[in-house]
């Protein structure tokens, strides 16, 4: 059973009521923080630096370090396959949900599942998950190795399928790896411009149905040892962000699915950036308020993500009003 809604439905929670549950969210029940640190945990700490401060400084790091790069993602139940394409559901029950919302592209997609999981329960969401490795929805040629690129351009393909026989879905939110080193560049264009383009493209291509594109930016990177740096200075009880902290300039690629969305002429595309709860000012840290930020190089942990759910709640409300 899918949930749709009706045209002219405006969302389930007001977007003042929305926003200030996004402001008093306790995290605990979505992330599992110990109470005494619900105001403070993980994303909450950005938002509340001062306040926060000492749960900004943490010389301690959840989940462990030493094990997170195999720990799952947030979870979700698959309810259809369809040769390369797998759909997963979270979010509401079928027979709670006001609306049914997708959340489309690369394991950069993916890893906003947690985050997306709080929105969905706030609103009165189904939202459905459909990702593929390596390949962001776009209309870009990737530069992949067999099997990976046929694999990738059968998934874009029934995608679109997917989404044309499925009408009640008026929302979409889209996020994948930044810049533009993945595509086959076309002719008389960089890689860039070629990966702006692909993401432009593969939102025309989308049915008019889909009335609402929400581009998540994509999350900075790391240093490649950055668990381990986490982890030793545990061990040696010194501070995990002033020994494994990255400039902003190395941790942050332009976006091209940003770019894309800026220059879109309608209010269909919009653009959400939480980079200020990864960054500040000069570098971006690997905790924050006690939780690891990424569990690899360029993929959040899944505590974390939830712990963003408040943030994206708040930052993508408005862009729900007609």
């Amino acid at each position: 059973m899918r949930v749709g809604r009706p045209r002219g439905f405006s969302p389930a929670v007001p977007v003042a009521v929305v926003i200030t549950m996004a402001a008093a969210l306790p995290l605990s029940a979505a992330s599992g923080a110990p109470d005494e640190a619900d105001a403070c945990f993980g994303a909450a700490a950005r938002a509340h630096p001062h306040a926060c401060e000492r749960w900004t400084s943490s010389r301690t790091a959840t989940p462990d370090p030493r094990v997170a790069d195999s720990l799952p993602g947030a979870p979700c139940d698959i309810i259809e396959r369809r040769d390369v394409l797998s759909v997963c559901a979270f979010g509401r029950e079928p027979s709670d949900a006001v609306a049914t919302v997708a959340l489309v592209g690369d394991s950069h997609a993916a890893h906003w599942r947690g985050a997306l999981e709080v929105v969905a329960q706030a609103h009165g969401w189904r939202a459905l998950s459909m990702m593929r490795s390596s390949c962001p929805l776009s209309k870009a040629v990737r530069d992949l190795d067999e099997p990976k690129f046929t694999l990738c351009r059968d998934w874009k393909e029934l995608v679109f399928q997917w989404f044309r026989e499925h009408p009640e879905i008026e929302t979409v939110f889209v996020s994948g790896l930044t810049g533009g080193s993945g595509v086959v560049p076309a002719r008389g264009r960089s890689r860039f411009r070629t990966a702006v383009a692909g993401f432009r493209r593969a939102w025309e291509a989308l049915p008019p149905t889909v009335e609402r594109i929400i581009v998540i930016r994509d999350t900075p990177k790391t240093r490649p040892d950055v668990t381990q740096c986490v982890e030793r200075a545990i061990e040696r009880g010194t501070l995990p962000n002033r020994a494994c902290s990255t400039t902003r300039r190395d941790s942050l690629d332009v976006d091209a699915a940003m770019v894309a969305a800026r220059k879109w002429p309608s209010p269909r595309v919009q653009s959400v950036d939480l980079t200020h709860y990864f960054c500040g000012r000069r570098r971006c840290y690997p905790v924050s308020g006690g939780v690891l930020v990424l569990r690899d190089q360029h993929h959040m942990t899944a505590t974390y993500s939830t712990t963003l759910g408040p943030m994206l709640l708040r930052k993508s409300a408005p862009l729900l009003v007609r």
